[in-house]
C-alpha cells in the first residue's frame, strides 16, 4: 500500500510540471477546464469524440504559450478507451472527466436505443475513464486526483424531460462516492462537480432566446445561469493540492438551485 501523505495544501492553484488528461476537451466545461489547467502550467492531454473541436482547444492552448496533445477518442468504447491511456508517455497526475452528452424526451417516448447512447456515454464512459486513470496512477506510483462531471440532475429531477441523463448523472454520483473509498489507499482522490444551468453549447438549444434565459435565472437565489468559468474554480481546486484531505466530496455548482424547494 502506497502512504497518502501529501504535501501540505499551497495557497495556490498552480499544475507546473504535471500531466492533466481532460475528457470532453472540445467544448463547454471541459474545454474551459483545459485551458485553465494550461494556464496554470499543466501539460494537457486532450480527449474529444469530435476531432475539429479537440485540436481547436489544442491549439488555442499553443497560442497562449501552453503545452497540449489531441486526441480523438470514443469513451463509450472501452477499448479504444485502454488504447489511449496506455498511449500516454506520463502517468497523469490530475483526470478530468468531462465528456457527456444529453437526449431531451420525455420518458414515454425514450427507447433502448437512447438509453444506450446516454448510458454507454456518461456512465459507462465515465467510470471506465475513472478505472483506467487509477490504474496508470498507480502503475506510475503517484498520487493523483480525478474530477467527474456529475450534476444537480442527480439530486432533483430535470425541468425539461431528460431522465435517461439523469439516471446516469446519478450514477455517476455514486461512482465517484465508490471509487473514492477503493482509490484511497493508493493516494488517489475522487471528487466530482454538480453543475446546475450553465450556458454552454451543450444546452443552447433550449436557453436560445432572451426570455428562456430569464425565465430561468429567476428561479435561481443568485438570479443568474451560470457561465464554463462558474463551474472551472470548482475543478481547479479539487485538482489541487489545497483539496489534498478531500475525496469523495460532490461540489455543487448551482447558484443556489438545489437550497430552494420546487
Amino acid at each position: 500500500m502506497k502512504t497518502t501523505t501529501q504535501q501540505p495544501a499551497k495557497g495556490d492553484l498552480r499544475f507546473d510540471g504535471q500531466c492533466a488528461v481532460v475528457t470532453g476537451a472540445g467544448r463547454g466545461m471541459g474545454r474551459d477546464v483545459a485551458l485553465a489547467l494550461a494556464h496554470r502550467g499543466a501539460h494537457l492531454v486532450l480527449a474529444d469524440l469530435r476531432e475539429d473541436a479537440v485540436h481547436g482547444t489544442r491549439d488555442e492552448i499553443e497560442r497562449n504559450g501552453g503545452s497540449a496533445q489531441a486526441h480523438t477518442v470514443d469513451i463509450s468504447d472501452v477499448k479504444a478507451l485502454r488504447s489511449f491511456f496506455r498511449g500516454l508517455v506520463v502517468a497523469p497526475d490530475v483526470v478530468v472527466c468531462a465528456a457527456a452528452i444529453l437526449k431531451v424526451k420525455p420518458f414515454l417516448d425514450h427507447d433502448e436505443q437512447d438509453w444506450d447512447e446516454l448510458a454507454n456515454v456518461n456512465l459507462k464512459g465515465t467510470f471506465f475513464t475513472v478505472q483506467e486513470a487509477a490504474r496508470r496512477m498507480n502503475a506510475g506510483q503517484k498520487h493523483g486526483s480525478i474530477v467527474t462531471f456529475s450534476s444537480t440532475s442527480a439530486f432533483v429531477a430535470s425541468r425539461i424531460p431528460e431522465i435517461a441523463y439523469d439516471v446516469s448523472k446519478g450514477g455517476i454520483r455514486m461512482l465517484t462516492v465508490s471509487a473514492a473509498v477503493e482509490l484511497a489507499p493508493m493516494g488517489i482522490r475522487v471528487n466530482g462537480v454538480a453543475p446546475g444551468t450553465i450556458l454552454t453549447d451543450f444546452n443552447r438549444s433550449s436557453l436560445d432566446t432572451q426570455e428562456k434565459i430569464d425565465a430561468v435565472s429567476q428561479r435561481l437565489p443568485m438570479g443568474r445561469i451560470g457561465s464554463p468559468q462558474d463551474v472551472t474554480g470548482a475543478v481547479l481546486f479539487l485538482c489541487s493540492s489545497m483539496s489534498s484531505y478531500m475525496t469523495g466530496q460532490l461540489l455543487v455548482v448551482d447558484g443556489g438551485r438545489l437550497c430552494r424547494a420546487g
